[in-house]
C-alpha cells in the first residue's frame, strides 16, 4: 500500500505516471526526486510525454495529479 502524505494524496515515487493540475492532457513520468520534506516528496523532475517534444521540468507535486495505478 503507497504513503500518504499529510494531505491524504500519495507520495509520489520514480515512475509514476503524473499530470499538471494546471495543464491536464499531457501526462509525465517522475524522473527524479529533487526534494524531500516531512511530508515525502516536494520537488520532482518530470519527463512529459508530448509537451515540448518531452521536455523535464521540476514541478512542485502539489501542482501534479498521480495518474499511474499500483
Amino acid at each position: 500500500m503507497r504513503k500518504k502524505d499529510a494531505w491524504g494524496k500519495p507520495i509520489l515515487r520514480v515512475g509514476d505516471v503524473v499530470q499538471s493540475l494546471p495543464l491536464k492532457g499531457d501526462p509525465g513520468t517522475v524522473m527524479k526526486i529533487l526534494q524531500v520534506n516531512a511530508n515525502g516528496a516536494y520537488v520532482v523532475a518530470v519527463k512529459w510525454f508530448i509537451w515540448d517534444h518531452g521536455a523535464t521540468t521540476e514541478e512542485y507535486v502539489n501542482q501534479l495529479e498521480l495518474v499511474s495505478k499500483e
